[in-house]
């Protein structure tokens, strides 16, 4: 059995002659670091943030009605007589409903069926249906 050289080990070890090396620093100084899931570094208790402080509750709802949709028609004031068409979105606060006079027999006013209920076209003016995926359903 041959020995391995044994100076391939002190040459690795030995400093390099030119003066640009810079020495090793010392053990001392390194830090240790640990890693979480992800490979995200974990922060010690000293280096955690302080937590935020919750924001305070935001009124929904305003307490009186501004002047730009006072006279708008809201939930508590629909009946089978007005539009129940919705106008901007239910989160907002100008949320309101259409309230003109209804087409008798809908729930909603001429101008809002026209939108509600479009006339189909007949059968032969239709595009054809799109193909089935993978050649359609199997017969056996």
């Amino acid at each position: 059995p041959a020995a391995p050289a044994p100076s391939a080990a002190p040459a690795a070890a030995a400093p390099a002659a030119d003066g640009n090396s810079q020495p090793l620093p010392p053990r001392e100084n390194l830090r240790v670091h640990s890693v979480g899931p992800g490979g995200f570094v974990r922060q010690g208790p000293g280096e955690q943030q302080a937590p935020i402080p919750p924001a305070p509750p935001r009124r929904r709802v305003p307490a009186k009605p501004s002047p730009e949709i006072a006279g708008k028609t809201s939930l508590l004031d629909l009946n089978d007589r007005v539009c129940r068409w919705p106008m901007g979105h239910p989160g907002e606060a100008d949320f309101h409903f259409c309230g003109e006079k209804v087409n008798p027999g809908f729930p909603y006013c001429v101008d809002h069926c026209g939108r509600a209920y479009q006339a189909q076209l007949p059968r032969g003016a239709r595009r054809p249906p799109p193909p089935l995926p993978f050649g359609g359903p199997r017969v056996r």
